[in-house]
This record gives structure tokens, C-alpha cells and sequence, in this order.
């Protein structure tokens, strides 16, 4: 089954979610939305979030100020085992994602692919007819021509319903390879239309999260 790599939807909240709300959460989760496709009996899915910067962070600086940056990252998704009674394990599925203040871009790529880059940092050359253009430019000045390497990865598993219009997603336990953990598990409504209500009604604290900014600070 292909990565839903064209479901780029607009954020309309991020809550901070304590365990002791979890399973009212996830209630409320599947009573509003359907599971995602993915994952039809709601077990979650493990992911892996690695981002790429210069040695100097220029891309994190960019960020950091908001005006005009871009952010680059490699996922991994973790699509566990076939069903059956000889159940043997699938291949992960990979893609790469770039997001800037007024767009986003997500492209499922090739695993050997994927680990190449994972082991050898992005070039901007390497992106010609992966990335529009004028993303790849962007990645060029903000960097200032630099390689870009992996600076951080983060792992955390994904609880996620979906309808055509609305998705919510829970991820649980985040913590990067670098000693972090995040103090909540975090809860996302993305919608087709930004000023969509929010689904959920219980008393969650909004956050404003930058999953790149909070691993490499």
C-alpha cells in the first residue's frame, strides 16, 4: 500500500496529552474518526524522524526565526509484519518531506535510497527531480551551498483516525536519539480547512510544537 504521500492537510491544534488522559483520549478518538488505513486495529505504528542541517544548524537558525526557512527530514515507517500463520516481516517504507512557512512537500522514495542519504547527508543536486525547484533553491541559500546531514532522529509510535476531511494523530512516548524525551504525548488535528472545529472536547493544553526545533535545542 503506498505512503499517503499527497494528504497534506492544514494544522488546526496540537495538544499536550498527560498518560492519565490516554484512555479517554483514544475513546473520544475512535468515536469521532475512523482508524487510518494503516492500521485498521488501532495498534499504532512506529516512526522514525530523522532531520538533516549543516554542521552550524543554518537551517535551525532559519526556523528558529520563522521569516523564510525550510525544514528537511526522512521518515521511516515501520510496516511490522504480513498477517497469517507464517507471519514474516514487510519492508519499511520511506519518505522524504520538506516544509517551509507557506508549503509543504512529502515523497515517498526508494529504501536503499532513503538509507544512502540517512548515511551520507543530501547534496542539493541530489534532490533535482525529487523536489520542485524552487524548494531545492531554497535548501541551497539557506544553507549556503553546505551538504545538509542527519542531525537528530526521533521515534514514537502513531495512533491515527482519519475521515475525507479530518485527521487526528497521537503520538506517544517521543524521544530522540540524543538523550530527549518530551514530557507529554502529543495530539494533532489536521484538516482540509483550517478553521475546522476542534474534534476533541476534553481538556487538553494547546501547544505550539516544532518536533525539529524542540530535538535540536
Amino acid at each position: 500500500m503506498a505512503l499517503p504521500v499527497t494528504d497534506l492537510r492544514s494544522n488546526v491544534g496540537t495538544w499536550a496529552v498527560p498518560s492519565d488522559q490516554l484512555p479517554a483520549l483514544t475513546r473520544q478518538m475512535l468515536d469521532v474518526l475512523s482508524p487510518e488505513k494503516f492500521d485498521p486495529s488501532f495498534r499504532g505504528q512506529y516512526l522514525e524522524t530523522t532531520y538533516f542541517d549543516t554542521k552550524s544548524f543554518k537551517l535551525r537558525k532559519a526556523r528558529a526565526k520563522g521569516s523564510k526557512y525550510v525544514t528537511i527530514r526522512i521518515r521511516c515507517y515501520a510496516r511490522g509484519y504480513s498477517q497469517g500463520a507464517y507471519a514474516t516481516p514487510l519492508a519499511d517504507a520511506y519518505a522524504i518531506s520538506a516544509k517551509t512557512e507557506s508549503q509543504k512537500f512529502r515523497q515517498e522514495i526508494d529504501s536503499e535510497y532513503a538509507e544512502s542519504l540517512l548515511q551520507s547527508g543530501i547534496i542539493s543536486s541530489a534532490l533535482v527531480g525529487i523536489m520542485a525547484p524552487d524548494l531545492i533553491a531554497r535548501i541551497a541559500d539557506l544553507s549556503e551551498g553546505e551538504n545538509l546531514e542527519p542531525v537528530v532522529t526521533l521515534c514514537f509510535r502513531r495512533y491515527a483516525v482519519e475521515d475525507n476531511q479530518h485527521r487526528l494523530t497521537l503520538d506517544t512516548d517521543i524521544k530522540s536519539d540524543t538523550g530527549r524525551r518530551y514530557p507529554s504525548h502529543v495530539l494533532e488535528q489536521k484538516s482540509t480547512k483550517k478553521e475546522s472545529n476542534p474534534l476533541i472536547t476534553l481538556p487538553l493544553r494547546p501547544i505550539k510544537l516544532s518536533k525539529f526545533l524542540w530535538a535540536t535545542q
